[in-house]
């Protein structure tokens, strides 16, 4: 297969995924009421500190599992695939549905903060400010056998108002693009290669006015489709049966 019919036939996953997300998750205030109490419910639980976080309640109790079944729709892909396919930085808490971290194994010297000082990163640079090199690791990403190299920045959108969602939207893409572009690392004995073609910010918009979702619809369509045509980034704004 081809770069151009791979990448059709990635977006159309996307897009399918999209629509199969967006078709079994609650209404905003059902969200907000349900990941309110999973991370109340997992508070201090040892085995669930994936889901002590609103983003990852979301993410973990909610996505993930509507993901697995969706890659299942893929050709070839069962749950034994599913599962190999599927790296989450929780993988320890939840074997039933992965195996390793999409964690890249090669430290490299920049952040995925938008807008860092120049004095900060040398500051970094030099050890004076944290670790001199990072490592990336995104929330859960496909390797093979899924067909589709894909890196997930996920996020939950719960309060803010326009101006913050301007903001938060800026973050959230940038995140997305900077994984993506980070560089080919080979494979190591226990962890995978770092090797994606693709990358898609995953948010959920659970804000009572869908704030997110409109600064998203009020650029102009030639400017959404750049994002996936030129920067090979699907971004995914989720508000569920709104």
């Amino acid at each position: 297969m081809d770069r151009e019919d791979l990448k059709s036939e990635a977006q159309e996953f996307l897009e399918s995924l999209e629509k199969k997300l967006n078709s079994e998750m609650p209404s905003p205030v059902e969200m907000r009421r349900c990941v309110h109490q999973v991370v109340t419910d997992s508070q201090g639980d040892p085995t669930r500190p994936h889901m002590r976080q609103p983003e990852n309640a979301f993410l973990y109790d909610y996505a993930i599992p509507i993901i697995i079944q969706h890659m299942q729709t893929v050709n070839g892909i069962g749950p034994n695939e599913a599962k190999r396919s599927l790296l989450s930085e929780f993988y320890r808490n939840m074997k039933d549905c992965c195996l390793q971290t999409p964690a890249r194994t090669r430290g490299h010297p920049f952040t995925k903060m938008v807008g860092a000082k120049p004095a900060d990163i040398v500051a970094q640079w030099t050890g004076k400010l944290g670790a001199p090199l990072r490592q990336a690791c995104p929330d859960f990403a496909f390797r093979e056998p899924f067909p589709f190299r894909i890196v997930f920045e996920g996020k939950y959108f719960e309060t803010g108002s326009a101006g913050r969602a301007k903001t938060e939207l800026v973050i959230c893409t940038y995140q997305a693009f900077y994984y993506r572009a980070l560089p080919y690392v080979p494979p190591r004995k226990s962890s995978p290669a770092w090797n994606y073609d693709f990358a898609c910010l995953l948010v959920c918009d659970a804000s009572k006015d869908g704030s997110l979702k409109a600064v998203w619809n009020s650029l102009k369509s030639e400017v959404r489709r750049g994002f996936w045509d030129g920067a090979n980034v699907y971004v995914m704004i989720l508000r569920g049966t709104d």
